[in-house]
């Protein structure tokens, strides 16, 4: 991003009025890091088709085949059975012909799994440097996907830089490690983007790399709708899979192409947007199919038809023209993504790799755009995004969704993530400590019950009879505290309505013909566009917020409400509900329907809505001290 003199001269102003007038003087790194990272561009980068490869087969310590009949040719975790039997992954003849297949069928680059530098994962590491060996004489590529980081706190923050450090000083000057602008790239699971690590800790991490290592490029897992955050954060983004909707993953025919070519269509163009809009390396999953009923013993499968499926991924993931193809994967047996041979698929997948891997690399680089600027203001005001948070304490309580913890450490804030248990602790979730909580659902699941039966639930309502500030944000599924995992025999038990959320039952389809858009309440949320229309795709569930569901006491103020076009109300995306009823007063809440951030551009909605926030905050509360 380039920011002009003018702007420049414009954010040094305000914050010197800042200071003049007061207020904390402590600056936000997280949000300087973020800007740090909008200077790096990257635009016409060279074409690659990469494969995810698991270097783990052989292992004594951990054997991934399981128990093998060679004379039967079965292997009790796989579905299937590989052409080369069940071999070790530390076979250098293995090796070689694993290269020479990929390149074949036009493979430019192997993406290893590396889980670490100690004696569980010295296998890895041995089969990484064995790869590489080969690689370097067969001119072709390699990298690795960074799998685990253990720890927590600041050790879980040197333990990264020092593995990802190490990779790179070991093996980041070979010619064969896969390189942009002459800087070795490392890509990274979920697992490590989404799930362990805090997104407070990404500066500290990258920097400490570079410092350490010299600079690389980094592509994180954003998941597999590409969240923006990974885009602000990393150097380039991909997943490793797709979370398809069951009719499209387990219950996939032939039938159901059309609907899948729709539903990859639409996420693979969204995933090169955003990759697009911060001059990322935009990089795209493509699958053969999934079978994991052998090794995980449970309906997990999407079936190939035949390399249907896998010819409809790559269809779409062409055309939505990304710098990268990668697939999932050249050898992951016990799932069933894999497209090495097979005795009983032979190299079919491979022929149709070849087939779409040279029309991709023969297709011109993609010229990026001009990045969209980093916002340097809440959207509609002239309120500096990086201050309005600054120094106040959320808790959060998130499951694999970054978003909104990314955006509350862009405004400022200080994150605690807690979990069921900290729920249930009073000395940990308590109002005063805590006067903003975020709740991010992942599905409709919850946790009434940690040490004795109904303990969570008691403390949502003592925290907001404490004068707390409850913001609920599902994903995933759209009604939050909905099914209680601590009574798993008994029906489903939500607690919205003990908690006063006033959600209600909406539709589980939009009604036909109707015209449905979005109007935001442009005195509350600053900055946003109206109307905007009712996602098409997905899932459809709506869960709308009605004042009619809250006691008649509360203050109910609607925030982003849903119409037809015949001007009927179906209900508020988002509503803000001030407590008045004794159970729950002072107390403040908001609820968001799952899926509002998206429909509005979650880099504008949530920016406007911790603005929003922040102004129903008590002043000084909670501020933590310079």
């Amino acid at each position: 991003m380039k920011i002009t003199k003018t702007a420049r001269l414009l954010l040094v102003a305000l914050a010197t009025m800042f200071c003049l007038n007061g207020l904390s003087q402590t600056t936000n790194s997280f949000f300087q890091f973020i800007n740090d990272q909008s200077q790096r561009h990257y635009t016409q980068v060279p074409h690659e088709v990469l494969a995810f490869y698991y270097g783990w087969f052989g292992n004594p310590k951990n054997p991934a085949w399981g128990k093998v009949d060679a004379a039967k040719h079965e292997i009790a975790n796989t579905a299937r059975f590989p052409v080369k039997g069940d071999y070790s992954s530390h076979d250098s003849a293995v090796i070689e012909w694993q290269i020479d297949q990929a390149k074949t069928a036009g493979i430019t680059c192997f993406v290893v799994s590396w889980w670490g530098r100690d004696n569980w994962d010295k296998w890895h590491d041995e089969s990484l440097a064995m790869l590489i060996e080969c690689a370097e004489r067969k001119n072709f590529k390699v990298s690795i996907y960074w799998e685990r980081t253990p720890g927590d706190g600041q050790g879980q923050i040197n333990e990264a830089i020092d593995d990802i450090s190490y990779v790179l000083n070991k093996y980041g000057k070979s010619k064969a490690f896969l390189k942009v602008d002459g800087k070795p790239v490392i890509f990274a699971y979920n697992r490590v983007t989404l799930f362990a690590m805090p997104v407070s800790f990404w500066p500290a991490i990258i920097q400490g790399i570079r410092k350490r290592a010299g600079d690389f490029v980094f592509l994180g897992d954003s998941g597999d709708d590409q969240q923006s955050p990974g885009a602000y954060l990393f150097d380039g983004i991909h997943s490793y899979g797709v979370n398809l909707p069951d009719d499209l993953g387990k219950h996939l025919t032939v039938d159901k192409l059309s609907k899948l070519q729709a539903f990859l269509a639409n996420l693979d163009t969204r995933s090169v947007r955003v990759a697009r809009r911060h001059d990322r390396i935009s990089c795209l999953m493509v699958s053969p199919g999934f079978d994991a009923r052998n090794a995980y013993k449970c309906d997990a499968q999407t079936d190939r038809l035949d390399g249907r499926t896998y010819r409809t991924y790559w269809d779409e993931a062409i055309k939505a023209k990304p710098d990268w193809i990668i697939i999932t994967s050249w050898n992951e047996w016990a799932e069933g993504t894999e497209i090495e041979p097979s005795l009983e698929l032979g190299d079919h997948y491979l022929q149709i790799t070849a087939e779409f891997a040279k029309q991709f690399l023969e297709s011109p680089v993609v010229s990026a755009p001009e990045p969209a600027p980093l916002p340097g203001f809440v959207p509609g005001t002239t309120n500096d995004l990086a201050t309005i948070l600054l120094n106040r304490k959320v808790g959060v309580l998130v499951q694999g969704q970054i978003d909104t913890k990314f955006w509350l450490a862009c405004c400022g804030a200080t994150v605690q993530s807690l979990d069921w248990k900290d729920l249930s602790d009073p000395k940990i979730f308590n109002a005063h400590d805590l006067p903003l909580f975020v709740y991010i659902g992942a599905g409709e699941i919850y946790v009434s019950s940690v040490k004795v039966t109904d303990d969570v639930t008691r403390s949502l309502i003592s925290y907001l009879h404490e004068g707390g500030f409850l913001v609920v944000l599902p994903h995933d599924g759209p009604w939050p505290f909905h099914y209680d995992a601590s009574r798993k025999s008994t029906p489903p038990l939500c607690i919205t309505d003990t908690l006063d959320l006033g959600i209600d039952n909406g539709f589980e389809e939009p009604p036909a013909g109707a015209d449905l858009k979005f109007y935001v309440n442009k005195k509350a949320l600053l900055g946003l566009s109206s109307p905007v229309p009712f996602p098409t795709n997905g899932d459809l569930r709506f869960r709308p917020i009605n004042h009619s569901r809250v006691s008649p006491y509360d203050f109910y103020q609607p925030l982003v409400g849903l119409w037809d076009g015949q001007k009927h109300f179906e209900g508020d995306a988002a509503a803000y509900v001030e407590h008045r009823t004794p159970a729950l007063s002072p107390g403040k809440s908001i609820y968001v329907w799952m899926r509002t951030a998206e429909a509005l551009g979650p880099d504008e909605f949530y920016p406007s809505l911790y603005q929003f926030i922040s102004t129903k905050l008590k002043p000084g509360t909670q501020r933590l001290q310079n």
